[in-house]
């Protein structure tokens, strides 16, 4: 039998997410002890609710539109590094754990159509969700690490931690606030050590036409 805090976390998921889209706030990234400049646009949506006895199943699609661009000695923006242009498909799968009756899974790359190699190819993530003061609180901690480019063309091993707070505002629009940190990745022990690396707080959020109806993907 399902916690009432397993049940709270699938009905928002179910009600507030499935089949809507979220589209993002241009971001603006510096990187690479401030070498690598990178621009981006995301649209989300979630499909494929599926409930299970002790869990359940969703996806999440994630549309990127974006460059990164070498910085000049005079800070300026030059030669570019990069595409960030890609659609990328991850699988959830959350279980209850009866002993605590919180919801515990994984978030796993299912596919990208990036046309060089991903850094988050063949990647997942321990997840944990909860309802927070009526708000979907998304914490996700990344298993092992990916290969994530350098500006010299180079990869190198590093891990994500990412926070997701979805809510709805008093006219029922949903939206999203999300953080991410970078750590380098000692690839025997997996030791973590954090990057200096800074990500402003990504916020995205359902978009609507001038008659009021959801702009979709």
């Amino acid at each position: 039998m399902q916690s009432a805090a397993s049940k709270d976390v699938v009905e928002f998921i179910g009600h507030n997410l499935i089949g809507r889209t979220l589209t993002s706030q241009p971001i603006n990234t510096r990187t690479h002890e401030g070498r690598v400049e990178t621009t981006y646009t995301d649209q989300t949506f979630f499909s494929n609710l599926v409930q299970r006895t002790n869990g359940f199943d969703f996806d999440l699609t994630l549309i990127t539109h974006g460059r990164q661009f070498h910085l000049d000695a005079e800070d300026r923006p030059g030669a570019a590094a990069g595409t960030m242009d890609a659609v990328r498909v991850y699988r959830y799968a959350m279980t209850e754990r009866v002993s605590t009756g919180q919801l515990l899974g994984f978030a796993r790359y299912v596919s990208s159509t990036n046309t060089h190699f991903d850094p988050l190819a063949g990647t997942c993530f321990l997840v944990q969700m909860r309802i927070d003061d009526g708000a979907l609180l998304v914490t996700e901690h990344q298993v092992g690490y990916g290969d994530f480019p350098t500006p010299d063309g180079g990869r190198k091993p590093q891990a994500m931690d990412c926070r997701y707070r979805y809510r709805l505002d008093d006219r029922g629009v949903l939206s999203v606030e999300f953080d991410q940190k970078s750590f380098d990745v000692d690839v025997n022990s997996f030791e973590r050590q954090p990057t200096n690396d800074q990500f402003p707080t990504q916020v995205s959020r359902e978009l609507f036409d001038t008659e009021g109806a959801p702009v979709g993907s």
